[in-house]
């Protein structure tokens, strides 16, 4: 199936599960899904009353263009204001839905005239926080702090950290270089009135985080990232039309969460990603999106993002692809792997488009998509139960070390180089010999392990070039030698997106985490924790909620530089692990 969408090229093809597919298209326009679900039909997904009307309060985002479209004006008269006061530098606090997509922009657009830098910050890693504030000229910067609770404890931490510092630096009237975007009623919008912020930005309160993109949590920071907000608004409004009204094949949401699903039924619940440089930064938000949607229950749709492209013979059994590339991008080894696919009939989806700002339409359809998605599994896309677990867990621990002032016991049990083992849990008890080297663990924790499994590697330190060329290197060495799909994630960030998945999907993952022995101590003002304190809360508390579910785990504690450890990593994977069988 090939569509062309104003521009954009939307190509299905289902290959060997066409069968299923055709089967769940029909059911589709049987049911009249897609129309249904822009119509806020919540009772497609339950006839219980109180369920039905959670679900209800998650739908706003069907149609969050055409009703931004009238606030459009507002988000730029803003932004020219901010400038006009000076705030050139700006810093977007956020976590999940509220920072990946003002990332996007930034990857993709850059930066407005006029504004000098434009950084995220969504890490606790007191070095990325660090990284950020000495950066910055305090006086010429504006902050905005994003969360739809309002209480979001790493956003809130942020902003009091940013406070603190202005304080100190005697610059008056503090408010005027802080906006809040957040849900009517939030502890966030009472902090933000009576400190006056420059401004509140209270969000349509039936949009969850994910879905967020088209709202102002993707809007605002949007604008000082170069985006012309009624021009993305207009692609996408033209997308909403489409959705509502089509209900057939042609409906690229229906025909996307059709190919997701009969997928999954057929084991390749795998989605594989092949981008092109310049779409590329749009998958991490479509990852979090599907991950933290269809994670749930024992099933989901596995996204993998960012792993090195490679022939098709060195992928498992277990993947469908979606290859994403602007017209005028020329990829050769993109091009390559979708032609083997078609041939050996992979699942796969091809999306072409003309232009960055189709952006706005791919919101929308990969949003509709994946409720389409999550009606056919048989789950509720819109909640995130295991997200809220690791929270608590998070809180329970840091309450935990206020009163006693220790963390659980994390002494490290043997040290190679820069890497020590802190814990190691698998499907059956580790000896003595299994923890002799840091070769011998990993063999200890791939032994069993095959397709249709998965490895995260999960790491607790600030992202940067030279940890993320170690990650892809380490990633490539683990598909080639087992065939397994590998995923990798920055705590905190990923526990309030893809960590849905690790937690409530298919019970499959293989689990590395590797947290800093040693964290730069960074207070915040108010806090009985540091921000060293909060990371390490985080990296424990999710811990225990993968080894709760008796998941293989690897916990290697860091020292020094990240890079550094994940070279000698990949140097004993490639030791540890046999070569794949031709």
């Amino acid at each position: 199936m090939k569509r062309k969408l104003s521009g954009a090229s939307f190509t299905v093809r289902p290959g060997m599960v066409n069968r299923e597919y055709g089967r769940l298209v029909s059911i589709g326009a049987k049911v009249k899904l897609l129309p249904s679900i822009m119509a806020r039909r919540a009772d497609m997904y339950s006839k219980a009353p109180a369920l039905r009307d959670l679900i209800a309060n998650r739908l706003g985002w069907v149609d969050v263009a055409t009703g931004m479209a009238g606030r459009a004006d507002e988000i730029e008269s803003f932004g020219r204001q901010a400038l006009a006061d000076g705030l050139d530098q700006i810093v977007v606090i956020g976590m999940g839905g509220s920072s990946l997509c003002p990332e996007v922009f930034k990857l993709i657009f850059g930066r407005s005239s006029g504004v000098t830098s434009v950084d995220i910050l969504d890490s606790t890693d007191p070095s990325a926080v660090k990284a950020v504030a000495d950066k910055l000229s305090l006086e010429h910067t504006l902050f905005i702090v994003a969360s739809k609770s309002g209480g979001t404890v790493e956003t809130r931490s942020h902003e009091a950290f940013f406070i603190g510092r202005l304080t100190e630096a005697g610059i008056p009237d503090i408010g005027r270089h802080f906006a809040a975007i957040t849900d009517a009623g939030s502890d966030l919008e009472s902090f933000a009135r009576q400190y006056r912020y420059r401004q509140v930005f209270l969000n349509p309160v039936d949009i969850g985080g994910r879905y967020s993109a088209l709202s102002f949590f993707g809007l605002v920071p949007g604008w000082f990232a170069g985006v012309d907000v009624k021009k993305l608004l207009e692609n996408a409004r033209a997308c909403e039309s489409i959705l509502r009204e089509r209900n057939d094949e042609s409906n690229p949401a229906l025909a996307l969460g059709a190919l997701m699903a009969s997928a999954v039924k057929a084991g390749r619940d795998k989605l594989t990603f092949v981008s092109s440089k310049r779409t590329a930064p749009i998958v991490p938000w479509i990852e979090q999106l599907i991950a933290e949607s269809t994670g749930k229950l024992g099933k989901g749709v596995v996204p993998i993002e960012g792993e090195p492209v490679t022939k098709l013979s060195e992928y498992g059994r277990d993947r469908l692809f979606a290859f994403v590339r602007l017209a005028s991008d020329h990829d050769t080894s993109l091009e390559k792997l979708r032609k083997e696919c078609e041939r050996a009939r992979i699942p796969s989806v091809e999306i072409v488009l003309d232009s960055k700002y189709e952006l706005g339409r791919q919101f929308l359809i990969w949003e509709a998509g994946v409720a389409a998605c999550g009606y056919y599994l048989k789950i509720n896309p819109f909640d995130e139960p295991n997200v809220t677990e690791s929270k608590n867990n998070t809180q329970a621990i840091l309450r935990a070390f206020q009163s006693s002032g220790h963390f659980p016991q994390q002494r490290p049990q043997a040290r190679w180089g820069k890497l020590s083992l802190v814990a190691v849990e698998s499907t059956r008890q580790a000896g003595d010999k299994d923890c002799e080297s840091l070769e011998n663990v990993l063999r200890y924790l791939f032994k069993h392990q095959k397709p249709p499994q998965y490895v995260a590697l999960l790491n607790y330190s600030e992202s940067s070039r030279q940890t993320e060329s170690a990650l892809v290197k380490i990633r490539g060495v683990i598909r080639l030698r087992t065939g397994l799909a590998t995923l990798r994630g920055y705590g905190p960030r990923f526990l309030h997106s893809i960590g849905q998945l690790y937690k409530g999907g298919p019970a499959n993952g293989v689990f590395i985490v590797l947290v800093r022995e040693q964290y730069d101590s960074l207070s915040i003002p108010g806090k009985y924790f540091t921000f060293a304190d909060l990371i390490r809360a985080q990296a424990i508390g999710d811990t225990q909620a993968l080894v709760s579910r008796r998941l293989p785990v690897l916990v290697l504690g860091v020292a020094g530089r990240p890079a550094t450890a994940l070279i000698q990593l990949e140097q004993a994977l490639k030791k540890a692990l046999s070569k794949r069988k031709d």
